[in-house]
């Protein structure tokens, strides 16, 4: 959610001019082999990865170690509800009309009973969170293939299509507007640290597991974000298109957002 709008320029900016030559190199298939910048990518994954283990994995294990389980899933509650009108949004650009009712129907839920969202009541009733995104909704429109895979310095795997999504959806968001508008740097530097927080310490299990039985663990993070971000992305495909493009899936995990 909270995210800088310098950040947002830099990774848009960066996505455009490696889309512009990808085109350039002929049709990509993104259900194949598609990788051209691995060379680049394994540089940036390296920093993230020496970032990720002498920064933010002690400090999530060590927001773990202090904090009680209902306290981080209270947090993550709350970034969710926050997201709410960005997934709204996208659902309509999709024609996801359930969808919308969905987020419509858990955010109403989740606000008034929820405690401002930091309980997910909206679940515990048996209301979805599809949490839709403008990657998906370029999809839907008619980018099916992502482009170019990308690793992206501090966001991670990535690839053009849903950069450029993920930008759009930073810039889309309400809530970051409204405390930009009042100026509450305290409020989008520290929530947006807070979430983040959260965001790691609920993979540790995974990215450790990952880490420690792969080979090579670009390859891995690599076939596991592809993996998810195909499924999400039939999600939103007409019926026939997304058995079409079924996947077998070994991996599951919670969207980034």
């Amino acid at each position: 959610m909270l995210k800088t709008y310098t950040m947002f320029k830099i990774v848009l900016l960066s996505a455009l001019l490696m889309g512009c030559a990808s085109s350039s190199n002929g049709h990509l298939n993104e259900n194949q082999e598609n990788d051209s910048l691995e060379p680049m990518n394994r540089v940036v994954f390296s920093f993230n990865d020496t970032l990720d283990t002498y920064l933010l994995r002690p400090v999530a294990k060590g927001y773990r170690a202090i904090t009680p389980e209902f306290f981080r899933q209270s947090v993550e509650n709350f970034f969710d509800t926050l997201n709410q009108p960005t997934y709204l949004m996208n659902a309509l650009l999709q024609g996801q009309m359930k969808d919308a009712g969905s987020i419509l129907g858990r955010t109403g839920v989740n606000l008034t009973f929820g405690f401002f969202g930091l309980f997910d009541v909206a679940s515990d009733a048996g209301i979805s969170n599809p949490k839709n995104d403008f990657g998906q909704t370029l999809a839907k429109w008619g980018w099916r293939e992502g482009g170019p895979f990308l690793m992206l310095p501090f966001f991670g795997p990535s690839n053009v299509r849903d950069t450029i999504g993920f930008g759009v959806d930073v810039a889309a968001d309400p809530v970051y507007w409204r405390l930009r508008h009042s100026k509450e740097w305290g409020l989008i530097y520290g929530g947006y640290a807070l979430n983040n927080l959260q965001k790691r310490e609920s993979i540790l299990d995974l990215t450790d597991n990952l880490k420690n039985s792969s080979t090579d663990y670009y390859a891995a993070m690599r076939t596991m974000y592809r993996q998810n971000r195909q499924k999400k992305i039939n999600q939103v495909l007409p019926k026939s298109e997304d058995e079409a493009n079924a996947y077998e899936f070994d991996f599951e995990i919670e969207d980034e957002e």
